[in-house]
């Protein structure tokens, strides 16, 4: 019988990438999402711009809820013969509360672990490296790069509820945390064959969030200028091709079950640098602002988001996501990611370098008129 790898998530950003690259290495896929994105016509139309042929005879699309047991157990009795499972879904929300990212994140993840069946042979986890909380501005910790020994849900005591010596920056990834507390647990007493990924912020053709949220702002003039100082802050990035790539790459290969990884790419960039380049891409000039401190313009996009949400403005500005109030939360802090375990795993990135990234991000979004 043929094997199936499974992708949760299949229509959101992350999945949608990894279904195209599996099927165009061979493989037999079937994906699942909720009934609303597999039958929207905006999401198909994206998702044949990134190249995913959404009627590829090896691919099966099926209806599936986190949130409804019943709905998960119809799934795998459909499936077939499922091999490894590739778990992307999440909500995946600045806006959201804590409450609801954790029905989806926490409880949903649960009631797949449930049903899922005991005979697979790897279940690959897709998390976020938010989970090592806010970096340290001072002190002999400050801008050390955070690795897969920095404190995590994996090395931590079962009942903690954040890393030491700081917080979580946002609820998005509170959930996460807690999502990943559970599949430890799992792991350790119940045997799941576990390989947890934990991707840096993820752009690329097809996402209109996170970075590629930064891209529109510029483009539009959302972003007019940005604090001087920001040149003292890290940013770090990831393409989603190289997610993709690297969840295919620790796919079927028992050294890997067991293991965190995070996923980035090598650059060393500040914000300033990161924000510059994107204007210089776009056609669009960007100010400097002297004197402004990092930690005032945090402060102003968190009203600024706070004061459209109250008056239910935020809808026009639903490409932006700098302005939502999570997310503005990032802002003022330096977060380097290293990469070094998954590039001793033996992966090569295929954009190590953010700006070669960007540059063809870019030019996707030119091609499909976003920008």
């Amino acid at each position: 019988m043929t094997k199936i790898r499974l992708v949760t998530g299949a229509f959101g950003f992350s999945g949608s990438a990894l279904i195209r690259d599996l099927l165009n290495a061979g493989y037999t896929v079937v994906g699942t999402d909720i009934k609303q994105r597999l039958n929207d016509p905006k999401q198909i139309n994206i998702k044949k711009a990134i190249g995913l042929d959404v009627n590829h005879p090896n691919l099966r699309l099926i209806e599936a809820d986190l949130t409804n047991k019943d709905s998960l157990i119809n799934l795998f009795n459909q499936a077939g013969d499922v091999d490894i499972v590739y778990h992307t879904a999440s909500l995946y929300s600045y806006r959201a509360k804590l409450e609801v990212l954790r029905k989806i994140n926490v409880e949903g993840t649960k009631n797949l672990i449930s049903v899922m069946p005991k005979n697979i042979t790897q279940y690959i986890h897709w998390s976020t490296c938010g989970i090592f909380g806010k970096p340290k501005k001072k002190g002999k910790n400050a801008n050390i790069p955070f690795t897969e020994e920095s404190d995590s849900p994996k090395n931590m005591p079962k009942n903690a509820t954040k890393p030491r010596g700081t917080h979580i920056v946002n609820e998005y990834s509170v959930s996460k945390w807690e999502q990943e507390q559970f599949l430890w647990n799992e792991y350790r007493e119940n045997k799941l064959p576990l390989t947890i990924i934990r991707p840096a912020p993820i752009y690329g053709p097809g996402s209109s969030y996170g970075h590629g949220g930064i891209i529109l702002s510029i483009h539009r003039g959302v972003l007019p200028a940005i604090p001087a100082r920001s040149k003292h802050s890290i940013t770090c990035s990831v393409h989603v091709d190289d997610i993709s790539r690297f969840a295919m790459f620790v796919s079927g290969a028992d050294q890997h079950i067991g293991e965190d990884y995070n996923v980035v790419d090598s650059s060393i960039i500040s914000y300033h640098e990161f924000l510059h380049y994107i204007a210089l891409l776009t056609g669009k000039s960007l100010k400097d602002i002297p004197f402004l401190p990092m930690t005032v313009m945090r402060v102003f996009t968190l009203s600024l988001a706070k004061i459209l949400i109250k008056l239910n403005l935020s809808k026009y500005f639903d490409k932006m996501h700098m302005v939502e109030p999570q997310s503005a939360k990032y802002i003022g802090s330096s977060y380097w990611i290293s990469n070094r375990k998954s590039q001793k795993a033996g992966f090569t990135y295929k954009y190590n370098d953010v700006k070669e990234g960007l540059k063809d991000t870019v030019a996707w979004f030119r091609e499909n008129k976003w920008i």
